[in-house]
């Protein structure tokens, strides 16, 4: 990333690290209400949504069916991929708000690692197997990015960045390869 991205996301940390830890006594108190720590959870979840992205954040993921829509395209680069984020962002942010913060020595940091490690990922699905994933990304049904994914039925492939971007250019043979496992 570069340099002046990497502020913005070092900021951004500090700040959602500072939202959750003068609101957590709230949100874990008798008084927040569900309806409240939905609104919590939402705004939160939301500055992470803006944090800056970056080709990094990709776990190398695409789903099979995304590669056969690039394989069959006349025009690969016109086959529209959606960004998933692995770990939905409202259970992120539940989960900042039930973290023990006083054992963490430096809670901006402690955001910005698990956003890199976690919560920033992502992989490459058709926008139709997107809108099927949020069901099983909901706070209340959430287990596993895994999970998720299986219970949509959406079954993923590992590629390369440089794969990718061949694939999109228009060497879409080595999209049918991938799907054939006769490359990785």
């Amino acid at each position: 990333m570069p340099n002046d991205s990497n502020l913005r996301l070092k900021e951004r940390a500090d700040v959602v690290a500072r939202t959750v830890l003068s609101q957590q006594s709230f949100y874990q108190s008798d008084q927040c209400t569900q309806n409240q720590k939905q609104l919590l959870e939402t705004m939160v979840g939301a500055a992470i949504w803006y944090f800056p992205q970056s080709d990094e954040l990709w776990t190398g993921g695409i789903s099979v069916e995304a590669l056969k829509a690039l394989a069959e395209s006349s025009q690969p680069k016109k086959v529209k991929l959606t960004k998933d984020h692995r770990y939905p962002r409202k259970v992120a942010a539940a989960e900042l708000f039930l973290l023990n913060w006083s054992v963490i020595e430096d809670p901006a940091k402690e955001v910005l690692n698990r956003y890199l490690s976690c919560y920033g990922q992502y992989n490459f699905v058709l926008p139709e197997e997107n809108k099927r994933l949020v069901k099983y990304q909901k706070t209340k049904s959430f287990i596993s990015p895994e999970q998720a994914y299986e219970q949509a039925g959406i079954q993923l492939k590992q590629l390369s960045r440089p794969l990718l971007r061949a694939i999109q250019s228009g060497e879409t043979e080595l999209a049918a390869l991938v799907l054939s496992g006769d490359i990785d």
